[in-house]
């Protein structure tokens, strides 16, 4: 069952990066389209203007984080490679907890904080 996991867990972690690796070429060209609006402007045939670079830019802030911390804790967590289950039990919560806390920043400075 472990081998099983496992294996679930390096496919996640591969896709994961992958969808990284898309988050932040989005990311990178939109906020090229922020500070140089003509050139995507351009060779976007006029559908990408400073106003959309900019909600695709901050739209892409969340998922980039999502993906970064799946693919950093689950390479953590195939790393950690123990036979003892408390120490199973506990890294795993730890890393978890982490996930969930980082997440949660995220979404606060993102959507909930004033000016964010």
């Amino acid at each position: 069952k472990g081998k099983k996991v496992n294996l679930w867990l390096k496919r996640i972690s591969s896709a994961s990066a992958w969808l990284l690796l898309v988050s932040v070429i989005i990311l990178l060209v939109s906020g090229w389209g922020i500070t140089q609006t003509d050139i995507i402007y351009k060779y976007s045939f006029g559908l990408i203007d400073r106003r959309l670079a900019d909600e695709i830019h901050r739209a892409t802030i969340l998922p980039l984080v999502i993906f970064f911390l799946l693919h950093v804790l689950i390479n953590i967590k195939l790393k950690i490679a123990t036979k003892n289950p408390y120490i199973v039990w506990l890294s795993n919560g730890v890393l978890i907890a982490i996930g969930i806390a980082v997440t949660v920043f995220v979404i606060y400075l993102e959507y909930f904080r004033v000016g964010g």
